[in-house]
């Protein structure tokens, strides 16, 4: 016997790797367009942060830590948000998890059971789909209007909250569409979620990537409304398999303390999160490099050109990224009738052409009809890329 939760887990960013394992196996060269780990690629950990790993382990401080985090950690974390976005948080409001994901599946398991519901971008990370799902709740999509740059529809929130909602994600920029909120959006969230006495959650892994536009975070613009942010050192800091991550609680007026104290126990019950990471993490944010200015800047150049190809091929369409490293072409399938659905297609030009992509319909119901590509790897790379997509499609 299996249990629904295990039978049910869907993750579509891995499980199309399944598929090309098996064409790689079949001799055909693939790339790797589905995961976004920029370290696979030419953005390397920068060493000194490497080197701080290291002289943890050789201190021998290799033992569980506290299950809250290393002190100290939680300490720069505070200073580091206060610092970045001038938030009033203590130590006491940071929590250290095992990377992001981690964070989400604590938060999901203190806010859902019994039908309860979070309100979640359409399209979405799909981690947010499953933990709703394995701890008997529902992820609810609210609209990211494509042909509005894919901002969020804040009328088809308001129609979707109800009694059973106990939270409202705001992620941006957006994975999948690379979408950054503007000020104003996020705003009318807060405002929303205020007028409804729900709090808001917010996925800023990707907040210090972001190109033009001006990147704003939520708590800066609440008053009163609990704001719960979740953010790590994988993406920014390049150490994508530490799995180093962080849960911070903005609550003015103390809102979340039975949450915060439920995720707590929750987080002694696992022991602790990497001890050499994060001490390691210390040292990252005490002494920040240039190292995400240089990836920031060799991503502008690499999307630019990634928008330009993916535009120039007839049958896609596509909203330009304002961060992180995802772009979201539409397939147009009435032109394609040979491709029933998205996945399809993704799994047929993964099998023909080497190009990896996630099929959109695993982001969610908005996500259908589209494909995620990273721009993560080199332009000559890119270029290969594009001129199969280009063929295949021709």
């Amino acid at each position: 016997m299996v249990s629904r939760r295990v039978k049910d887990l869907e993750y579509a960013i891995r499980d199309i790797a399944v598929v090309a394992n098996q064409v790689k196996e079949s001799g055909k060269e693939v790339f790797h367009l589905n995961i976004g780990d920029p370290v696979i690629y030419d953005f390397k950990t920068p060493e000194y942060i490497s080197q701080a790993l290291a002289e943890a382990t050789f201190a021998g401080q290799n033992y569980y830590v506290d299950s809250l985090g290393v002190p100290e950690l939680r300490s720069e974390v505070c200073k580091y948000e206060r610092k970045k976005n001038n938030i009033d948080i203590t130590s006491e409001d940071i929590l250290i998890t095992s990377g992001v994901t981690e964070g989400i599946f604590f938060l999901l398991a203190g806010f859902l059971e019994d039908g309860d519901e979070i309100l979640v971008p359409g399209p979405t990370y799909p981690v947010y789909f499953n933990y709703a799902n394995f701890f008997d709740g529902i992820s609810v999509e609210y609209e990211l209007d494509e042909d509005n740059h894919w901002e969020p529809n804040i009328e088809d929130i308001r129609e979707k909250i109800n009694n059973k909602t106990k939270a409202i994600l705001i992620s941006s920029p957006n994975n999948p569409t690379g979408t950054l909120y503007s000020k104003k959006k996020v705003k009318q969230i807060i405002n929303l979620a205020g007028e409804y006495d729900i709090p808001v959650i917010s996925d800023e892994i990707y907040d210090q990537i972001v190109f033009e536009k001006q990147y704003t975070c939520p708590a800066t613009l609440s008053s009163d409304v609990p704001i719960i942010g979740l953010n790590g050192f994988s993406k920014a800091h390049l150490a994508t398999g530490w799995r180093m991550g962080y849960i911070y609680y903005y609550d003015p007026e103390g809102r979340l303390t039975e949450l915060k104290n439920g995720i707590e126990k929750m987080a002694r019950a696992r022991l602790c999160a990497n001890s050499i990471a994060q001490f390691a993490a210390i040292e990252a944010l005490r002494n920040p490099g240039p190292h995400t200015e240089q990836m920031v800047q060799k991503l502008r150049s690499r999307r630019d050109y990634s928008y330009k190809r993916l535009r120039q091929i007839e049958g896609l369409q596509c909203v330009n990224a304002d961060g992180a490293f995802y772009l979201f072409p539409e397939i147009d399938l009435k032109e394609f009738p040979k491709w029933d659905n998205d996945k399809d297609f993704t799994i047929d030009l993964l099998k023909e052409t080497g190009v990896c992509g996630v099929y959109g319909s695993g982001f969610g119901e908005h996500g259908k009809n589209h494909i995620r590509l990273t721009f993560l790897p080199n332009e000559e790379t890119l270029k290969e890329v594009y001129n199969r997509i280009e063929t295949f499609l021709s």
